[in-house]
């Protein structure tokens, strides 16, 4: 028998690696919630994602394929007639449901164990659905998000339940900043009395030069670096941000962006706060009405704890190679 074992020191999850597994798999901590048009658990039985149809607003429950992704092959289940006339529970395959119909994402569904769902009911902030997008050679499934319609789904959990301390957390993610041209809040929630409470990030923010800044419990440290066509813009690449209980580390494809120490160790937020991806929720959308993210994204997942490194660049380097996202 060969393998390998990694020492357990105190205060850090147990991990054991698993080479040929999937992505959840391969560390053994569960996320607060995970999204991604690809299976990321072995134990996951349910759909990846819920769509409606724009020209007679039915919605199908939409599974993965054999191979394990969304794919015109997939099998979607009617859960919502809308006008089509169609029974409810009616199954298809995804290439003959969309036909050449837009199609529009309501529900990502969470792949970890605690079932919290990106939702989105108001129609004109629903993701595009895209079904051969992302990937080296487009072959796979995305969600398309337009800043200024707001396109996002939101989890309606607090960032209390989500993060420890309303603060540590590691979010992985793959991303395709498509303009930066207008104001850019990509994911997180900020306080609805003070706009710089926020654990949010701006992939790509138009100072005058493209930005990402994540801003992890508040305003301060080290906030931002260059994310222009020779980092992120028009092309897919791979995020990490971790926030540590003193610091924060943000990385793109592998490399280190920043790392700086922060002063705040823990956050107490609103009951009513949430999370949204494609928009920072909370004052960032309703009292400064800034927009969303603009571009493609396959895949999310958000941990209520800071990685290590090792945990981390075991989850990067896996959807770094799955998506080509060098």
């Amino acid at each position: 028998m060969t393998g390998s074992i990694h020492a357990q020191f105190v205060g850090t999850p147990y991990i054991v690696p698993i080479d040929n597994g999937l992505l959840l798999d391969k560390v053994g901590i569960n996320p607060s919630f995970a999204f991604s048009t690809r299976k990321l658990r072995t134990a996951y039985t349910g759909p990846a994602i819920r769509l409606r149809r724009s020209t007679d607003n039915s919605e199908v429950d939409v599974a993965f394929d054999s191979d394990g992704v969304v794919s015109g092959n997939s099998i979607v289940t009617l859960v919502a007639v809308g006008s089509s006339g169609a029974v409810l529970g009616q199954t298809s395959t995804l290439s003959i449901y969309k036909g050449a119909n837009p199609l529009y994402v309501t529900v990502w569904y969470d792949q970890g164990a605690n079932g919290y769902n990106g939702i989105q009911t108001t129609t004109a902030r629903q993701p595009v659905f895209a079904l051969t997008s992302a990937g080296a050679t487009n072959q796979y499934a995305t969600l398309q998000f337009t800043g200024t319609s707001k396109h996002s789904v939101v989890v309606d959990k607090s960032m209390n339940t989500l993060l420890t301390s309303g603060i540590r957390g590691s979010v992985l993610t793959i991303a395709k900043v498509s303009n930066g041209t207008s104001t850019n809040n990509s994911l997180g929630h900020s306080d609805a009395n003070d706009n710089n409470i926020r654990w949010s990030a701006h992939i790509n923010w138009p100072d005058g030069a493209n930005q990402m800044y994540t801003d992890l419990g508040s305003m301060e440290g080290v906030r931002s670096f260059l994310n222009d066509g020779t980092v992120g813009l028009n092309k897919y690449k791979q995020y990490s941000i971790v926030r540590l209980i003193n610091s924060k580390i943000v990385r793109v494809s592998g490399i280190d962006k920043n790392n700086t120490s922060l002063s705040l160790t823990s956050r107490t937020w609103q009951a009513n706060s949430t999370f949204g991806v494609g928009l920072t929720t909370g004052s960032l959308d309703t009292s400064f009405g800034q927009n969303g993210f603009t571009g493609n994204i396959p895949e999310f997942i958000l941990y209520n704890i800071d990685l290590s490194s090792s945990q981390f660049q075991l989850l990067e380097n896996n959807q770094i190679s799955f998506w080509g996202a060098n």
